[in-house]
């Protein structure tokens, strides 16, 4: 153990089996924050499904010790200042171990037996510092939970190939050339019109796809249920169809535009998504394709003009010469219903 004098805090990095510190928790000498269930559970999620490959990535634990607990050994107690979730979600999987090993669903036992072997060999590092009052502890957990910066979306989506949503919406952008022409905001978090003329930003496209995948209306892209693989490339077909439909009402280099075209208003771009799948059901995909371009064809007369008065039927704010439809998922299902009456 190397010990470094920080500023006036001592502090080291060790790292500890997680056995041990399971049985320093048991023994009262590990103290955890309090700690939110729901976060809990989705790192065991994400523990117990990347299980299997080995790829599973924690940042160290952050952990305070009694003043002259640094002499060469490990520390008899600690506190942990940030990574209680982490902790409480190693320190519940045993029990979710015992219940896999005994589903009747094979995969599930063999996740349980490659977790149960991975723990049995993994260390947790620790970052240690020594000394620290109550109020430092406490500033130092808002510090590291505030100062830090979040990785972009755009990385998320571009370099998270475990996550299925994210990959299909990267080949997608990727792939699709008039969707790309169109512009697909990845820099700024939101889209302010009539400024911006990029037709989407990045967790908008992501919506859209899962709400295609879900086939049905999403309030938000973590709504989505993932379902079983090995279909990717159709939906990403079905996607695409549905994107080339919607460049037929507009070009791909004035979609986007404001000031010509109601198409650049999201719950809009929304309802046109839900006509699109209206009686999809349990289908099979090339029937659900079929019915989508059937439909999105019988659009083809609307007066997609920002214009158009039509539009202030529907909630929304004047703004000048822009009227702004509400993101409401009550609205939006208002106007897929009027783009049943505008079918042709």
């Amino acid at each position: 153990m190397i010990v470094h004098d920080i500023f006036t805090k001592r502090q080291t990095f060790i790292a500890l089996p997680v056995s041990e510190l399971v049985k320093m928790h048991k023994e009262k000498k590990l103290i955890l924050r309090d700690t939110n269930q729901l976060q809990v559970r989705r790192i065991k999620k994400y523990i117990f499904s990347n299980a299997a490959g080995g790829e599973i990535y924690m940042p160290p634990l952050v952990a305070a010790a009694e003043e002259g607990m640094l002499g060469g050994q490990t520390p008899g107690g600690l506190t942990i200042v940030d990574g209680s979730h982490r902790m409480k979600a190693l320190l519940q999987l045993e029990d979710q171990i015992f219940m896999s090993m005994k589903s009747e669903k094979d995969e599930e036992i063999r996740h349980a037996y490659h977790l149960q072997y991975l723990l049995e060999k993994t260390e947790i590092s620790i970052q240690i510092l020594e000394g620290l009052s109550i109020d430092e502890k406490n500033q130092l957990f808002i510090d590291l939970n505030t100062k830090g910066k979040q990785v972009a979306l755009s990385k998320r989506i571009a370099y998270d190939s475990r996550d299925r949503l994210n990959g299909m919406t990267n080949r997608i952008l990727q792939s699709n050339a008039k969707l790309i022409e169109a512009g697909v905001e990845t820099e700024k978090r939101a889209i302010i019109r009539p400024a911006n003329k990029k037709f989407l930003s990045l967790s908008q496209l992501r919506l859209l796809v899962a709400t295609l995948l879900a086939g049905k209306l999403l309030n938000r892209s973590d709504e989505w249920k993932e379902i079983a693989g090995g279909e990717d490339e159709a939906y990403k077909d079905i996607v695409n169809s549905w994107f080339d439909k919607l460049f037929s009402f507009k070009s791909p280099k004035r979609i986007g535009n404001y000031h010509e075209t109601m198409l650049a208003s999201f719950p809009l771009i929304q309802a046109i998504s839900l006509y699109a799948m209206k009686d999809w059901g349990y289908q099979s995909l090339s029937v659900k394709k079929e019915s989508l371009i059937e439909r999105m064809d019988s659009l083809k007369e609307v007066n997609w003009s920002s214009t158009n008065p039509e539009w202030r039927r529907f909630d929304g704010v004047a703004r000048g010469e822009f009227f702004y439809l509400d993101k409401s998922k009550r609205n939006i299902e208002k106007i897929a219903y009027w783009l049943e009456t505008q079918r042709r």
